[in-house]
């Protein structure tokens, strides 16, 4: 497993800690996910990077509602309450960990919503392989800053991601789950910072 060390970290407060074992269960069924289904395993991640954005507002008493969707942690709008949270979301957590975040927003929205694009020259299930392995990367980097910073964690420093530490594949052949419309993001609303259209920024 890449991510015992998060496991070992946890928080007294029981909202907090509930979100570290939702967190924890989003990357143990992505690890599980990885080779055979790294759609579903960047679906997953993304899933993770929403908790951890409220992990954050609640550890820090951001304000943002049960609830927000992760583009909205991380991006300006036209409304001046929102920018303010999110630009207290951007001074506790800082610069590098929000690109990190939106890079997993980012890949992830690819793997809901992506469709064949034949002239990238690879097929969409390499780009879904590639989508998995970068977002496992980063996802290792998001974690080692948040239990460095929240949890006073000092010995991360030399993890990274690897593909040998992946748990071993369930033996039972199941049909593949399909992927969940994620609630309040179908719509794409206009953000001012994020209109990349699937491209990072």
């Amino acid at each position: 497993m890449n991510f015992g060390f998060f496991r070992e970290c946890g928080m007294e407060q029981p909202k907090l800690q509930k979100l570290y074992i939702a967190i924890s269960k989003d990357l143990e069924q992505a690890e599980w996910h990885y080779r055979e289904n790294p759609q579903k395993c960047g679906v997953l991640l993304r899933e993770a990077a929403e908790k951890i954005c409220r992990l954050y507002s609640l550890y820090y008493d951001i304000g943002f509602r049960e609830g927000t969707p992760l583009e909205q942690f991380l991006c300006y709008t036209e409304n001046d309450e929102h920018n303010a949270m999110v630009s207290h979301f951007l001074s506790v957590v800082r610069r590098e960990q929000r690109d990190r975040l939106n890079k997993l927003r980012v890949l992830g929205d690819d793997c809901i919503w992506g469709e064949e694009v034949p002239n990238q020259g690879m097929s969409f299930e390499e780009r879904m392989s590639q989508n998995a392995k970068r977002m496992m990367g980063t996802m290792m980097e998001v974690l080692k800053v948040m239990c460095s910073k929240i949890g006073g964690r000092t010995d991360l420093d030399g993890l990274t991601f690897s593909e040998d530490a992946l748990p071993e594949q369930k033996k039972a052949a199941e049909p593949p789950e399909p992927i969940p419309e994620k609630a309040g993001s179908k719509s794409r609303a206009k953000f001012r910072t994020c209109r990349n259209r699937g491209k990072l920024i």
